[in-house]
């Protein structure tokens, strides 16, 4: 009876023994050389400074915006590196508000500053741009002194125009960063 529990172990090693060269001609057969040369020559490598325009969604203005209040654009037309696409039309891209100031009395314009933070490439992988732009009102100032010279002091409460973008403006933006991306063959 003490013989049926050793040959038992004996058959297990012997099992295992046969299996392991299967799993790893397997796992040989899962990492071959060839499979990392195709992967690699679906990597196309995203140069910094790249130039690309995005496109505002919505109008946006000195008077609502706040300083830090997060942006929306998209993306005006595909990205393409060595013939293929790295950034696709339409894709989502990130901006905040840099400063935002109101039209004040007297004729004093306000001033919008918007900044381009961020969008994804083909392979959903995030990509730093970098891009401003900055738009003032009318500054009715000449006008305010005219009205206040006719009027007295009600001129005074004449007012400067506030600063849009309007929607639909084309920004132009670089990428701020190199990035590699798995394109589709």
């Amino acid at each position: 009876m003490n013989r049926f529990p050793l040959m038992r172990a004996c058959a297990l090693s012997l099992l295992l023994a046969m299996l392991t060269p299967t799993m790893s001609a397997v796992s040989a057969l899962t990492l071959t050389p060839q499979d990392g040369a195709a992967a690699a020559t679906n990597e196309i490598v995203l140069p910094d400074g790249t130039e690309l325009t995005v496109i505002t969604i919505e109008e946006i203005s000195s008077k609502t915006a706040v300083e830090g209040d997060p942006l929306t654009f998209k993306m005006d037309e595909d990205v393409v590196v060595n013939g293929k696409v790295v950034i696709a039309k339409g894709a989502l891209v990130k901006g905040e508000v840099s400063n935002a100031k109101k039209s004040g009395r007297m004729g004093k314009a306000g001033a919008l500053s918007i900044k381009i933070l961020s969008t994804v490439t083909v392979d959903d992988q995030k990509v730093k741009l970098r891009a401003s732009k900055g738009k003032e009102g009318d500054d009715k100032t000449g006008t305010t002194v005219a009205l206040v010279v006719l009027f007295g002091p009600l001129g005074f409460l004449k007012k400067g125009k506030d600063a849009k973008i309007k929607e639909g403006t084309r920004i132009k933006a670089y990428t701020d960063e190199e990035k590699k991306v798995l394109v589709k063959a």
